[in-house]
């Protein structure tokens, strides 16, 4: 009788299976939670394979020019944004925060923080990506290469990456351009200016 009772206690290996895989996923949540809110670190420039974030120029200054290539857009005409003039004309996020935009070797690096409810600026992940111009069909479109949440790569898994660069960050992007990419003849980052050519 007591033989019978070990055996009906005993943890089977699909028991053992399920409990090493919960451990794992519990140690990967976690991981991405730390991930996630992770200081980003500043830098001279971006870096490949990191996480490092540096802010595009905001000038008011400079910026002045920007309604005047807005009504270039609309005009059907080539257009050539400087990095003030493309963050002047970004969208605000549902949470009233700016996003910025940075121009550097040939890539638009789209960058906002995430705030949660009562959530000190300090403690605000940034959600950046790092896209590049790239034919699509007659047009051009810009495809995110990196994406991070705060020191957490999401490229590293394409679905959500994709996901945050369509439902998070492209939208930010001024809709005057966003439309005209489909149609550009050309679509090239040189230096800190994104120049797009009409056919």
């Amino acid at each position: 009788m007591r033989s019978k009772q070990l055996i009906a206690e005993e943890t089977g290996w699909s028991g053992v299976a399920w409990a090493a895989a919960g451990a794992v996923s519990l140690g990967v949540l976690v991981a991405g939670i730390v991930l996630a809110f992770w200081p980003v670190p500043a830098g001279e420039g971006p870096v490949a394979g990191t996480a490092r974030y540096v802010a595009g120029a905001v000038d008011a200054e400079r910026a002045r020019e920007a309604p005047v290539r807005r009504e270039s857009l609309r005009a059907g005409q080539d257009v050539t944004f400087t990095e003030p003039e493309l963050n002047a004309l970004l969208g605000r996020t549902k949470g009233g925060e700016r996003p910025n935009v940075r121009l550097a070797e040939g890539r638009v690096q789209l960058a906002r923080a995430l705030a949660g409810p009562g959530w000190p600026a300090k403690v605000q992940p940034v959600l950046q990506a790092r896209a590049e111009p790239v034919r699509a069909g007659a047009g051009w479109a810009l495809q995110a290469r990196e994406v991070y949440l705060g020191g957490l790569a999401l490229h590293r898994l394409p679905v959500l990456a994709e996901l945050a660069w369509r439902e998070s960050l492209e939208p930010l992007l001024p809709p005057e351009l966003r439309a005209a990419l489909p149609g550009a003849r050309e679509l090239e980052v040189a230096g800190s200016t994104l120049r797009l050519r009409r056919p």
